[in-house]
């Protein structure tokens, strides 16, 4: 059997409409050059269903209880023979029947280990990444997996996905990539797929999560350097930022990383101190 180009993979959880969206999104694709994987959460909805009427479109699907999306992302991986993988999760659609042969015919011949695009929201806004990435960028921001063609080969020699993590552990692997094992990525014109803002990565109730692994990836990966990291994501999202962009040199912004950490002090202990009265 020849390898395929690419692995598909799809996870789903109880999401039986989105997940077949995604499978027909899939199916209608007019290259062959790729094999899908379904993986299933043990959903007890029709999501079972839906799979079985696609079952001879289907290179392998399973039906279990895993222990979260990473996990299940990376049962995918353990099955996949494809040179890249695309996570394609359920609620997730390529973007035309056309998608995949646009992309292998723009990333023939380019060896990049990781080839990107810009993504399409299930509400019709584009958001759109540089064509170069670089660290700045991905320290603040990521890319979308569902819109990412990764060699399936860097998994194996650099490990899967951070299972302990809940909703960061895609955007830990492209900072690990780039910062510590250098794997090149490509910016490719053709939009992959819409991403659908209703999973689980977008969901409001999950941004303190988001905030606490965003910490914990930092350290994971910068060690000492973490904190002057942090400080500088704070710092980007600061009036200091403009200031620095349009007049900083880096004395001026080691100046203004300071003044913002002491203001964002004061800030707390002003809070604090409002709270406290508020409970006398």
């Amino acid at each position: 059997m020849l390898t395929k180009t690419l692995s598909i993979i799809t996870i789903n959880k109880n999401n039986a409409a989105g997940l077949e969206e995604t499978i027909q999104s899939v199916v209608a694709q007019t290259s062959t050059d790729f094999e899908y994987i379904v993986i299933d959460g043990a959903s007890d909805d029709e999501s079972t269903t839906v799979i079985g009427k696609y079952t001879d479109k289907i290179n392998y699907w399973i039906s279990e209880p895993d222990t979260g999306v990473y996990n299940a992302m990376n049962k995918g991986i353990d099955k996949a023979q494809g040179i890249y993988c695309l996570f394609l999760n359920s609620g997730d659609i390529l973007v035309s029947p056309k998608t995949l042969d646009n992309v292998f015919k723009e990333v023939e011949g380019n060896p990049a280990d990781i080839f990107y695009s810009d993504m399409i929201k299930s509400t019709n806004a584009i958001e759109h990444y540089p064509k170069i990435l670089t660290m700045n960028y991905l320290v603040r921001r990521t890319i979308s997996h569902q819109n990412a063609l990764i060699k399936r080969s860097l998994f194996l020699e650099h490990g899967y996905y951070n299972e302990n993590l809940k909703v960061a552990s895609d955007w830990e692997f492209f900072l690990k990539e780039f910062w510590k094992h250098k794997s090149t990525f490509c910016h490719i014109e053709t939009i992959i797929s819409v991403f659908d803002v209703t999973g689980i990565g977008s969901q409001k109730c999950l941004e303190d999560i988001h905030h606490q692994e965003h910490r914990i990836v930092l350290q994971n990966i910068f060690n000492e350097l973490s904190d002057v990291i942090i400080d500088y994501r704070v710092f980007y999202k600061t009036i200091y930022y403009d200031i620095y962009k349009n007049y900083g040199e880096q004395k001026i912004l080691v100046f203004l990383l300071r003044i913002c950490r002491k203001i964002m002090i004061l800030r707390k202990h002003v809070f604090s101190f409002f709270v406290k009265s508020k409970v006398k």
